[in-house]
């Protein structure tokens, strides 16, 4: 039967008002929004940095969020010199405000947010002290690519091990008898690898020297290996590579590898005369 007319519009506006107030009186349905329940989560007041205070606790959450985020920045990331200066200075303006809310406030609210404080400042004398260590391995590194043409295979061993140190990787050296074609083992997080160091003044890398190498990854169960040398690859030997987890390190690839260790903006030297 058609509804037409008036009373077919009256009748059913009245069935939608019924299923609304269903719905609401629903024992399944939430009583609380759920914009309002996100806001409540959120504690921290946006942060700053031209403010010359921070003027509430939850002020101060911002603040410390900015600060970690900057940490993170500062020694997670490579930067340019402007970059880390900048970063310095927004973490030493933060610690400063930071300081002098804590003296302002009351002796139980600083005791309750001195330990958070704690553990950023250690976190960036972690930071920079992973970071100057790095530095200083990237610069012996820098003096030894240098000198390469007088290093002994030993020293060039040595010199690749610093390399990989600088670049963040934990480096074992495997040297010697036994050591199965691994000069050095290296784990960054969950990623094993290991390295061939090929000192040779003249000569070229071959294909049957990677087929052996890969033997060796797969029986250390490593992730990849480096075959890293101070002469060149045959066209043969990348064209294995190309298919199999070994990453090929020459001579031109070991210099930018030890200007990724010093980091953008650091002194460029001109090419080595081996090079």
């Amino acid at each position: 039967m058609e509804c037409l007319g008036p009373q077919c519009a009256s009748m059913l506006l009245e069935w939608l008002r019924a299923r609304t107030a269903e719905v609401e009186q629903s024992p399944s349905r939430e009583s609380r929004p759920v914009a309002l329940r996100q806001g409540l989560l959120w504690t921290a007041a946006p942060y700053s940095e031209e403010s010359p205070v921070i003027s509430s606790e939850a002020e101060f959450a911002g603040a410390l969020e900015h600060l970690r985020y900057a940490v993170f920045r500062r020694f997670a990331n490579q930067l340019t010199r402007a970059e880390r200066t900048r970063l310095d200075n927004t973490i030493e303006n933060t610690l400063f405000k930071i300081d002098r809310y804590l003296d302002r406030t009351d002796p139980a609210l600083r005791q309750r947010l001195a330990p958070e404080v704690a553990d950023v400042r250690q976190a960036i004398r972690d930071g920079r002290e992973t970071f100057e260590k790095l530095r200083t391995q990237a610069r012996r590194a820098e003096l030894k690519l240098a000198q390469l043409t007088s290093l002994s295979p030993e020293s060039f061993e040595e010199f690749v091990a610093e390399l990989f140190e600088a670049l963040g990787y934990q480096v074992e050296q495997t040297g010697g008898s036994g050591d199965e074609g691994a000069d050095l083992r290296l784990r960054r997080k969950d990623v094993l690898a290991i390295v061939q160091c090929k000192y040779h003044k003249r000569g070229i890398v071959g294909s049957p020297e990677l087929q052996k190498f890969l033997g060796t990854i797969h029986h250390t169960r490593s992730h990849k290996g480096f075959f890293v040398t101070t002469s060149t690859f045959s066209l043969a030997a990348e064209k294995f590579v190309a298919d199999h987890p070994i990453e090929l390190i020459d001579g031109s690839r070991l210099v930018e590898l030890v200007q990724e260790a010093l980091g953008p903006g650091a002194r460029r030297e001109s090419q080595p005369a081996w090079f």
